[in-house]
């Protein structure tokens, strides 16, 4: 089968370990001495852009993965009724039966779905529950799709 999956993870990846390195740039220990640091205004949102494509990317790969698997496992007239569930639904109708892991692909699909079709929200009504914090988000997208690739590895 030709695919280019291990390449959506690469970039993945590649551009969380780009966001993190940028966000350290901006990091600087605080002027008297004290603990903590204080972070630099980001004009241009590098580290963020990155976190993006990280994101974006991690969702690509797991769409693949599904897709793949899905066929692999099921057939494709079989996968094709299930094409439109939700990941965790999809995960679960090839097998995957464990909860922890089935919550987190609910929470990445959620958070794949807040940044693809992002909504603006008035200021004024925001809540901190409205905010995500890119690069905590990225980084536990990369270690789901890699969990989920390793527990359907391990299916019969």
């Amino acid at each position: 089968m030709l695919s280019n999956i291990q390449t959506y993870l690469a970039i993945a990846e590649e551009a969380a370990v780009k966001a993190k390195y940028l966000q350290e740039q901006i990091k600087k220990p605080k002027p008297d001495g004290s603990p903590g640091f204080v972070i630099n205004n980001e004009v241009k949102r590098e580290a963020f852009k990155q976190n993006l494509i990280a994101m974006a990317f991690s969702g690509i790969y797991f769409e693949a993965l599904i897709c793949i698997t899905g066929t692999m496992i099921l057939s494709t007239e079989e996968y094709k009724k299930i094409e439109r569930e939700k990941y965790e639904q999809k995960l679960h109708r090839l097998g995957i039966r464990d909860e922890n892991l089935l919550t987190r692909c609910k929470h990445f699909r959620e958070v794949r779905n807040d940044l693809i079709h992002e909504k603006a929200i008035e200021a004024h009504r925001a809540k901190s529950s409205d905010f995500r914090m890119a690069h905590i988000e990225a980084a536990e997208s990369i270690l789901f799709i890699k969990d989920a690739a390793n527990a359907l590895r391990k299916l019969p």
